[in-house]
């Protein structure tokens, strides 16, 4: 077990998202279940000067899509590489693609994960202020004396969130700064995945000859994509659901609060399909989409009755199979009636999707495509490649995050104190 501070873990992946901004393109591959995509857009760097904590300074401009591709997925079960070399072919296979459709070279992206386990964790820590006026010095102290226990040899962080303050005793501040306070204290979530998934990754990647910028998980960077600025501050639930994996992103506060990934996906429900029927898995796939498409009137099974015996048992096998996966996303919605759920992934192309998930949940349901990448060019594939879009806006909103400053100028002081203490003990 190690113990590190969550600011250093935060501003090392910071750093290696930073630093790919820096480059003339940026690109994002996302490694799903059924298929890679891959999104590259043109950076424009003065957009990135603005400070990025206001509702009027859009920083997400800074990205131009110039042109997004994707190959067959192989090599991959449950959202975790088990085959690096079958999936390094089909990334240069993808870099090809995506150089014939944009006309960029991509040499390194940011990748996402859609398996790996993830686990969400939470830090706090807290310190007395002699009643002074809360600024960015004394964010970043506290921030400095929060850590958190991981296993590294078995686990590894993704995403390190700032959730919220505590002020004199009172939680669920989101910004002190300005206000007079006693004491201060901050809570934030890390969530981590396992240590070997991403190992493969990076194993796959360097075959390939692609330089890893950063990962992150899939229904993260679909969230950050897809929920409007007002689902990010008040709450919402992005749910994408892939082919053997759903995963589902919580945001408050314009913070990810948690990530679970739940062993089920579009590929079940075409695989029991197959065997109903006792027909082919690609002929299944493309009865499933047919089928649904004709039974869209009945929310509770995903449409009405269609004519035949066929739709009659299409019907069967269908709905306890989408209700089952909405079930399971219920159990990890927090307890906010009015929070939404955004869908987006292959499976939220069957007609009735959205129906059926309000039925089951209870609340207001919608289908998510890319918002933060512009290129007119190419909006197309906001609706077709939203995690790839993600990783683009992930890299921009870990680069323009309005604590930087404050964690920053924590490590710059924990760097002059250690070499204090170093200079002590060696002369004294």
């Amino acid at each position: 077990m190690s113990n590190p501070s969550v600011i250093r873990t935060h501003q090392a992946i910071k750093a290696r998202a930073s630093a790919a901004l820096q480059k003339r393109h940026i690109a994002g591959i996302d490694i799903g279940s059924t298929r890679f995509s891959c999104a590259v857009a043109r950076v424009r760097p003065e957009m990135l000067n603005r400070t990025g904590r206001g509702r009027d300074s859009d920083v997400f401009a800074a990205l131009e899509l110039e042109g997004a591709a994707e190959v067959p997925a192989v090599g991959v079960r449950q959202g975790v590489i088990v085959n690096v070399e079958a999936v390094a072919k089909a990334l240069r296979n993808l870099v090809t693609q995506t150089r014939l459709e944009s006309g960029v070279q991509v040499d390194g992206a940011l990748f996402a994960l859609s398996g790996g386990a993830p686990r969400t964790l939470q830090a706090s820590a807290s310190s007395e202020i002699p009643l002074r006026r809360v600024d960015d010095a004394a964010i970043g102290r506290v921030m400095a004396r929060c850590r958190q226990e991981i296993a590294h040899r078995i686990r590894r962080p993704l995403h390190v969130e700032p959730l919220d303050f505590t002020h004199d005793g009172k939680p669920g501040v989101y910004d002190p700064r300005g206000s007079q306070a006693r004491s201060l204290g901050v809570r934030f979530s890390l969530i981590t995945v396992e240590r070997e998934g991403l190992q493969a990754l990076a194993s796959a990647a360097n075959a390939a000859g692609l330089k890893v910028h950063g990962v992150a998980c899939a229904p993260a960077a679909s969230g950050i994509a897809c929920l409007t600025e007002d689902e990010l501050t008040i709450g919402a639930t992005l749910v994408d659901i892939g082919g053997e994996i759903t995963g589902v992103a919580n945001f408050k506060g314009d913070r990810l609060r948690s990530v679970h990934a739940l062993p089920i996906g579009g590929d079940l429900l075409t695989a029991d399909i197959a065997q109903a029927l006792d027909i082919p898995f690609d002929e299944a796939e493309m009865m499933k989409c047919a089928q649904t498409a004709g039974i869209a009137a009945d929310p509770s099974i995903l449409g009405g009755a269609g004519p035949g015996e066929a739709s009659n048992l299409l019907i069967g096998v269908i709905r306890p199979r989408v209700e089952e996966m909405f079930e399971l996303v219920r159990a990890t919605l927090p307890n906010d009636q009015n929070r939404p759920v955004v869908i987006c992934g292959g499976g939220s192309l069957m007609p009735g999707i959205v129906a059926v998930g309000q039925a089951v949940l209870g609340r207001r349901v919608r289908l998510g495509r890319s918002i933060r990448t512009g290129g007119s060019k190419h909006a197309a594939s906001a609706q077709d490649h939203v995690t790839a879009h993600g990783l683009l806006a992930h890299a921009v909103r870990l680069n323009c995050d309005p604590w930087n400053d404050a964690m920053e100028n924590a490590l710059r002081g924990e760097r002059a104190f250690s070499g204090l203490r170093a200079w002590l003990a060696e002369h004294w």
